[in-house]
């Protein structure tokens, strides 16, 4: 199944326009649930030398709602040979900045030469202390599929884990000696060959007397010299 080139695209004048990785051509449906069923568009794209552009025609009140809002979080369904796959695109005026949890844990790209990765989430702190749930992702990219999601429960899928947040950070990490044992993922193995790219990304719920939604990238080899963005595999 194809997979998108980028995570955001600008909204162009009538629609909006999707780069994607794939190696055949199919149908592809877009949707924005939070400016509802209207924002909704269908369309066939053709696969070209491993390439192709799906192009979505929205209705001006769309467009406009998108370009008022700053950016909304869209979904991409592709159907194709009895198949089917689902990616998420956030969509705007300008493709928003990347934005990063300040923990010093993150994940870990390994030994030059290395095929393994560990993801460590980061120390959440807040302040009064309150329950957070917690959902781990990995977005990898290769040139042959573009970008796929992978969570703790599989492709497209991940499990959300239950911690309590306070102003020193989650509590479950304290060990009676004072030190820090954090959750982690591991191992992730990459496969060799596939010139294989790998990003982080943690969503969090903060319970509150509502549930306030927040989700940014983590760190790729947090302590190792300057902070990266992700891990690259040949």
């Amino acid at each position: 199944m194809p997979g998108l080139l980028s995570g955001s695209a600008a909204v162009g004048r009538s629609g909006v326009k999707l780069r994607l990785a794939c190696h055949a051509g199919g149908k592809a449906a877009f949707s924005a649930a939070t400016l509802g069923p209207s924002a909704s568009a269908s369309t066939r794209y053709k696969c070209s030398r491993g390439r192709a552009t799906a192009s979505f025609a929205l209705t001006p009140g769309v467009l406009g709602s998108i370009k008022r809002s700053g950016s909304v979080l869209g979904r991409v369904t592709f159907t194709g040979g009895g198949a089917k796959a689902a990616a998420s695109v956030m969509v705007g005026p300008r493709p928003p900045a990347p934005v990063f949890w300040t923990s010093v844990f993150g994940l870990q790209c390994g030994a030059p030469g290395s095929l393994q990765a560990v993801l460590q989430a980061p120390n959440f702190t807040v302040t009064p202390p309150t329950t957070i749930d917690v959902r781990p992702w990995l977005a990898w990219y290769t040139p042959a599929t573009g970008w796929q999601w992978q969570g703790t429960a599989g492709p497209g899928a991940s499990r959300w884990y239950r911690f309590t947040a306070t102003p020193s950070g989650v509590a479950e990490w304290r060990t009676p000696a004072g030190t820090i044992e954090p959750w982690l993922w591991s191992p992730i193995s990459v496969a060799s060959g596939r010139g294989v790219y790998v990003v982080a990304v943690f969503e969090a719920v903060y319970w509150y007397s509502h549930p306030a939604y927040v989700w940014r990238f983590a760190h790729a080899n947090p302590g190792v010299g300057p902070f990266g963005g992700m891990c690259a595999y040949g």
